[in-house]
């Protein structure tokens, strides 16, 4: 693969927020507006937000390097939404060049390890309900659909995800 997955930092925020926006870009295009995903920009504000967030903890960072750069990133912690309990993957985004090579895989694999290691019996996700390449690729993991779906947040336009969840306890990834 070429590629290798170490634990992240809080430097790591402008190319974290560059794998993003241009992994949004590419997975997203037929699911979001294409004149939003156009105009989508790492702002250095943004960056300064991000950097801040993972100095404290918010979250914790796995990054993917492939050949020599940043080329996906994991972001996971705790569970953030009322009545969800253990661990959350919050984000695996990985540049299109570098899809099917194992990048995600590994990056999934030390996100779960991770959440393991901080006592968590369980994992959930939320994935946008169209992105069919995603939820393939998380059932493939071992996740499967809680049943609930909720809004996106924060976004000028409406569109759902929907939750996965996979069992922690007495696996080893």
């Amino acid at each position: 693969m070429g590629a290798f997955v170490r634990d992240g930092r809080p430097d790591d925020a402008a190319d974290v927020l560059r794998v993003r926006t241009e992994t949004w870009k590419t997975a997203y295009r037929g699911l979001l507006p294409q004149d939003y995903l156009d105009d989508l920009r790492v702002e250095p504000r943004a960056v300064e937000v991000w950097r801040g967030r993972l100095s404290c903890g918010a979250g914790r960072l796995v990054i993917g390097e492939a050949a020599g750069e940043v080329a996906g990133f994991g972001l996971f912690g705790p569970a953030r939404d009322e009545g969800l309990t253990g661990g959350e993957i919050y984000a695996i985004y990985v540049l299109s060049a570098h899809w099917s090579t194992g990048l995600g895989l590994a990056l999934m694999e030390r996100s779960v390890a991770r959440l393991r290691e901080m006592g968590h019996t369980e994992a959930g996700l939320w994935v946008l309900e169209g992105n069919a390449r995603a939820r393939a690729f998380y059932e493939r993991f071992g996740f499967t659909p809680s049943g609930r779906v909720k809004d996106v947040e924060g976004l000028p336009f409406p569109v759902s995800e929907v939750h996965y969840r996979l069992s922690l306890a007495g696996t080893g990834a």
